[in-house]
């Protein structure tokens, strides 16, 4: 897990740029809107932007300086992708999960299959990263993720998932995986151990969570569903998480109506994520609120829900949706980014504007992390897209359009 050395200065010109800087609101957004330069080069130095717009003028920056030419005219260059709902933290393969359901037959293994070879990997803690996860967010990498959070939760007892935790601290440097966010989803099922949530949400409380933040965890997350934690549970367990100084946000009403959402938005949670049958009056809320509505579509994809997250209503009301992959073994074994930009469009009726701001603008808003742009001294993480126009996006689908990724200004594809 070792970090890189510092990249050298890095010209780079494309056929065009896409910064989506700005502050023009998500519905209805054009490219125009979000940064729109024909012709269009970036120069780096030390990681960061040094100056980006029209060729000419990002030539003239780069005079004297003794940079790597990277020349991809035939490509589209836009900020990394911002994944802001993943779980690769797990061992085990639920394959024989997607079989059954091809079948209409229940699922033979389920999650606490994946907990019990999760915490059996445990025992190894650095052999599990590099054979299990560690190709996994590589994966995302050169798919264009530059930035992902990353979930707990498959341990579900605090050895293991303060494990988990700490093997993402250690990451933190690697240029090899993406930029990682790490969220302590502890309440993501009921362990073998416990007969009731009450019990284990007390375990939660007085066991876990006055050590996550420690070990590196910056959000706290829970699965408020019936069958796992009710509202009532589940808010008081993010209660406790914010008072050890953690963010929260929830996976929300996405099997059924539960409650969770209007619980959720009421605490201020950053984000609430599915929504798949969150009410009007949530939609309202959202759309005048703060919260960010992480849609996952590659998920409502795999599973064949019926009942989408009301993602227009949100974004005619002024709210803002994300895309996310919401990675996983047993309902969204997807870590194409891009991909799940096409799903967007397709299922949410998503322009590729808008659905380019879903995974980069959007998608940071929702981890108040200030990436997911392009602008003079930030980051220099960005991705080169294999097409000729940006409204291919999420239309041009099914392989990598990754030409080339960059990552704190290193190419790393």
């Amino acid at each position: 897990m070792a970090a890189l050395a510092t990249a050298p200065p890095l010209l780079v010109r494309a056929r065009a740029l896409v910064t989506c800087d700005g502050d023009a609101p998500q519905q209805g957004v054009t490219f125009a809107d979000l940064g729109l330069v024909e012709n269009g080069a970036i120069l780096v130095r030390d990681g960061r932007i040094a100056a980006l717009g029209e060729r000419e003028t990002v030539e003239r920056a780069a005079a004297g300086i003794d940079c790597a030419l990277l020349d991809i005219p035939d490509t589209v260059l836009v900020p990394g992708f911002v994944d802001a709902h993943t779980h690769p933290l797990f061992s085990g393969n639920r394959e024989p999960d997607f079989r059954a359901r091809q079948r209409h037959e229940a699922a033979p293994l389920g999650m606490l299959y994946t907990v019990e070879r999760t915490r059996e990997a445990l025992l190894a803690p650095e052999r599990f990263w590099r054979e299990d996860v560690a190709a996994r967010l590589a994966a995302m990498l050169e798919h264009g993720t530059t930035t992902a959070e990353v979930k707990t939760g498959y341990a579900l007892h605090r050895p293991g998932e303060i494990e988990l935790l700490d093997l993402l601290a250690r990451a933190d440097s690697d240029e090899r995986v993406p930029r990682i966010v790490p969220t302590f989803l502890g309440a993501h099922a009921l362990p073998p151990e416990f007969a009731d949530a009450d019990g284990y949400v007390d375990y939660l409380i007085d066991q876990c969570l006055p050590f996550a933040r420690a070990h590196g965890a910056r959000y706290a997350d829970a699965f408020c569903e019936p069958g796992f934690f009710s509202a009532a549970q589940t808010q008081r367990y993010l209660e406790a998480a914010r008072s050890h100084g953690l963010r929260l946000r929830v996976h929300c009403d996405e099997m059924q109506h539960g409650g969770a959402a209007t619980m959720a938005l009421a605490l201020g949670v950053d984000a609430i994520d599915h929504g798949n049958y969150i009410t009007d009056d949530d939609t309202r809320r959202l759309g005048s609120g703060e919260s960010v509505l992480v849609a996952c579509p590659a998920t409502i994809d795999y599973l064949g829900l019926q009942r989408h997250a009301p993602v227009r209503a949100v974004l005619e009301r002024g709210g803002c949706v994300a895309l996310a992959s919401d990675f996983n073994p047993g309902t969204s074994p997807c870590l194409n980014l891009a991909h799940v930009a096409y799903l967007g469009r397709k299922i949410f009726g998503l322009s590729a504007a808008e659905a380019l701001d879903a995974v980069t603008r959007q998608a940071a808003r929702s981890l108040r992390i200030d990436r997911g742009v392009l602008r003079v001294g930030g980051d220099a993480d960005f991705v080169a897209l294999g097409i000729e126009d940006p409204h291919e996006f999420g239309w041009l689908h099914g392989g990598n359009l990754a030409t080339a990724v960059v990552r704190a200004g290193r190419v790393l594809k």
